[in-house]
């Protein structure tokens, strides 16, 4: 038989999560019969929610003693189906304030089903319906995705998942307990070799949101830290490379090619070891010993690329300020050594 386990993280529910259990308990499916609600940390007040469900619908309920975030919830429940459900195909994530429809997870599932080792995403329209505060962070949050990886999902932060076993343990180790954690998800896939799916569905706001406890500032920076921590990086390396690249020009005092190649190698192999510290130690958190000779392969390509770059700028635009034309250059060198670190130098370890 089939088994999709339902996974709903709560913390200090109302009765919109009493309802969903009863929606859900309603639909005689033998493959998602088991219900797991993970009480993440919420006050004794909802201790008498918590028991009802259990004892009235047969829920699995798993405390919290303090709020973890979501992203930690989603860890116990994955720990607890491979511990106590090891025939589950995968499982499914929904959110209990009522943003998602029984009929919608039965859409996600049913195109789970017909590839079980995909990642399904339930994908909502944010349309002029959607209160701002929601529209803005996930439209935001969704272009920066495709712009600075290249992974275009239209709707980053749905709750509504099925999340395939082949993903579990990678899920397991990878960093980040609150709500980033469903963006480090979608941002490993590809690393894990999962493919995502999407399936759209209804866009559901009640109240303008206001039950949902995202921060929004707090979230968003820890959903952008990846970005902002590989961006630091970038900048604090690039302005190391500027800044020797200038003085040695102004030291060698002539622009000949002779003088921009010296300039361009001594300044980028200075930068670099500030780059590879950082990008090492911070941003991808890796401690595989070949990725500083993979490192330094695409520093070399990368520092050829900029300084015949460079030189094939100035001999066609030679009233342009050569510091110009390289920021310019390495600007553009930037995004693509992103992804090649990202993907093969530093993939060790889930960001």
């Amino acid at each position: 038989m089939t088994c999709i386990p339902i996974i709903i993280p709560s913390l200090d529910p109302d009765g919109r999560l009493i309802t969903l259990i009863k929606q859900l308990r309603s639909h005689k499916n033998e493959a998602m019969q088991q219900i797991i609600v993970v009480n993440d940390g919420s006050s004794e007040k909802y201790d008498t929610i918590f028991s009802y469900i259990e004892n009235t619908f047969k829920v699995t309920v798993l405390k919290h003693a303090t709020n973890f975030g979501k992203g930690r919830a989603l860890k116990t429940a994955i720990n607890y189906v491979l511990q106590h459900v090891p025939e589950a195909l995968g499982l499914i994530t929904i959110d209990s304030d009522g943003q998602h429809t029984v009929t919608d997870m039965l859409k996600c599932t049913n195109a789970f089903l017909e590839n079980p080792k995909n990642l399904i995403l339930g994908t909502r329209v944010f349309n002029h319906d959607v209160p701002l505060r929601s529209k803005f962070g996930n439209v935001l949050t969704a272009k920066f995705m495709q712009i600075t990886t290249g992974i275009k999902i239209s709707d980053t932060q749905t709750g509504l998942r099925v999340i395939p076993k082949a993903y579990f343990q990678a899920l397991l180790n990878m960093q980040g307990d609150r709500f980033e954690f469903e963006m480090t998800m979608i941002l490993a896939a590809a690393d894990n070799h999962i493919v995502i799916v999407e399936v759209p569905i209804k866009t559901i706001y009640l109240d303008d949101n206001q039950s949902s406890h995202f921060r929004v500032i707090y979230d968003s920076l820890s959903i952008y830290a990846v970005f902002i921590k590989y961006i630091f990086g970038a900048i604090s390396s690039f302005a190391v490379d500027i800044i020797i690249f200038m003085i040695l020009i102004a030291l060698l005092n002539k622009l000949s090619v002779h003088a921009i190649l010296i300039a361009s190698i001594v300044s980028r192999l200075s930068s670099s070891l500030v780059n590879y510290y950082i990008n090492k130690k911070v941003v991808f958190q890796n401690n595989n010993r070949l990725s500083f000779v993979s490192y330094y392969t695409l520093v070399l390509i990368q520092m050829m690329l900029s300084t015949g770059i460079v030189i094939l700028l100035h001999q066609r635009w030679s009233p342009i300020n050569l510091t110009v034309l390289k920021v310019i250059t390495d600007a553009g060198l930037f995004v693509i050594s992103y992804h090649v670190q990202k993907h093969l130098i530093f993939k060790g370890r889930q960001l």
